[in-house]
């Protein structure tokens, strides 16, 4: 097990953003968490690399209260934004960015750099073309590559394709989900793309009005009412796939 929600509350102010979270997270898996606009997906998964704190509850992983060492969590937790974070300067210098809080990898030699590259499919890119100039789907890859130098054991997908056409989007989604199988990661994806995720995820977290109203794969939940009950068409989502 790696990670364990116990009665997680989040309040902000007099709003309730999150209710009694209890669920736990195994190796290997991929994890979609959906629900309608303010259901709570988002400060969800910011909770796994503590980029948000509970209000209430109890949060481990690998069996550690994720706050006792916050540096080793989001080394081993990674994070794929909606909007690629990239910087002023090469390649090169944008995959050693974390180097300023990693050493060693600050020390990563250009033929690891290389091969992390052609890992997500960036294999023509040179290590002195400036990132910025890049097209949007190679900055998105270009995250990933940063992100997989850590050596994560789990990467979050905050709506990492929104933003991209669906042959680029699926391209992307391909690419990841190899990795995992590769590397045996753990993937944690926010999306509102419905049928992307159905094509990835073993498991779907339901989310609605901050509380989960469903948890298991996609066609037992289609059989129940919790698309419905989330504020989402289930025809549509069957229609998605």
């Amino acid at each position: 097990m790696l990670f364990q929600f116990k009665d997680v509350h989040l309040q902000v102010d007099d709003l309730n953003i999150l209710q009694g979270l209890n669920f736990e997270i195994v190796r290997g898996e991929f994890v979609a968490v959906i629900g309608a606009s303010g259901a709570g997906k988002s400060s969800l998964l910011r909770m796994f690399n503590a980029l948000t704190s509970p209000s209430q509850g109890d949060i481990t992983f690998r069996g550690v209260n994720i706050d006792t060492d916050i540096q080793a969590l989001r080394k081993n937790v990674g994070v794929l934004f909606q909007n690629p974070v990239v910087f002023n300067g090469t390649v090169r210098e944008n995959l050693l960015i974390a180097g300023r809080w990693d050493q060693n990898i600050s020390q990563t030699l250009d033929h690891e750099i290389l091969a992390a590259l052609d890992q997500v499919g960036l294999v023509d890119i040179k290590l002195t073309h400036h990132a910025r100039d890049l097209s949007g789907g190679e900055q998105q890859r270009l995250a990933l590559a940063r992100t997989l130098l850590n050596h994560p054991q789990v990467i979050l997908l905050d709506e990492p394709t929104s933003n991209l056409d669906p042959k680029l989007a699926r391209e992307i989604m391909d690419q990841i989900d190899k990795l995992r199988e590769a590397l045996q990661l753990t993937i944690i994806a926010v999306s509102h793309d419905h049928m992307l995720m159905r094509r990835y995820a073993q498991r779907v977290i339901i989310l609605s009005h901050g509380k989960i109203i469903g948890d298991g794969d996609f066609e037992t939940l289609d059989k129940s009412h919790a698309f419905e009950d989330a504020g989402l068409l289930k025809n549509e989502v069957k229609n998605a796939t």
